[in-house]
């Protein structure tokens, strides 16, 4: 199944969807903007749990490869926003706080020294 098309009300209050039934004719899901930001805030956990229950593997997780990254200051001054990028056009932006980037960042450079000196987790 694919989405057809979507859309965005000229107020930017609603979101529609198009799907196709089985008989081929397109239904059309009509969203909220707080219905399709709760929908979009869900759905990469349910993709995981489906992951886990099909292969029986609790390891398992639903997995988007980075294309790009943007790092940005908010408004407030108080956050930074990081907006990541996955093919298709798909991106995400979160807010950090100022205080928790110096962490995050040494959490990146851990994981990249480990990764660095330890064996392939998979064989080429």
């Amino acid at each position: 199944m694919r989405v057809q098309s979507c859309d965005v009300s000229p107020q930017g209050d609603r979101i529609t969807i198009a799907l196709p039934e089985r008989a081929g004719e397109l239904r059309k899901i009509e969203l909220s903007f707080d219905e399709a930001s709760a929908l979009a805030m869900t759905l990469p956990r349910l993709l995981s749990m489906a992951l886990r229950r099909r292969f029986s593997d609790d390891s398992l997780r639903h997995v988007y490869a980075l294309h790009g990254y943007k790092v940005e200051c908010a408004s407030d001054l108080r956050h930074l926003l990081l907006t990541l990028t996955a093919d298709d056009g798909f991106d995400v932006a979160f807010a950090i706080t100022l205080g928790a980037v110096p962490l995050f960042a040494q959490d990146l450079l851990t994981h990249r020294e480990r990764l660095e000196t330890s064996e392939p987790l998979l064989p080429n």
